[in-house]
């Protein structure tokens, strides 16, 4: 494989991993869990939501990391870096009246879902090869 085909399935990987990790966290957040809020759910709920994150990261990390054929890493990093920007961004609205440290401990369950995914594609038996 050439270098401009890898590259451009890394850039691929990445917008598809990107829309893929939309959908799932939107899907989670919005629709599964859209009444659980922080200061008024139980701790199973939260539990569950907190699982449900990972589980939606570890199908985008393994999706993306199927795409790219190979053992390259770099959509993870990316989407890695995306979480923690999408957070802050978020920190000066009033969206989100969860505390501070509640909304890190999400997103690291999500990027921990993330690279969970990789590690899994990689040693997919079904992964294609080059």
């Amino acid at each position: 494989m050439n270098s401009r085909t890898r590259w451009g399935l890394t850039i691929f990987a990445m917008v598809f991993g990107l829309f893929i990790m939309t959908l799932y966290t939107t899907l989670v957040e919005d629709v599964f869990f859209k009444n659980v809020a922080f200061c008024s759910a139980t701790g199973l709920q939260l539990l569950a939501k907190g699982t449900a994150l990972t589980s939606a990261g570890l199908i985008t990390g393994f999706l993306a990391s199927l795409l790219v054929l190979q053992d390259n890493h770099y959509p993870n990093i990316f989407l890695s870096v995306i979480v923690p920007i999408n957070s802050f961004f978020f920190v000066g609205c009033a969206a989100s009246m969860e505390p501070f440290w509640y909304g890190f401990i999400s997103d690291l369950s999500l990027i921990v879902g993330l690279w969970l995914g990789y590690f899994l594609a990689i040693r997919f038996p079904l992964r294609p090869a080059l």
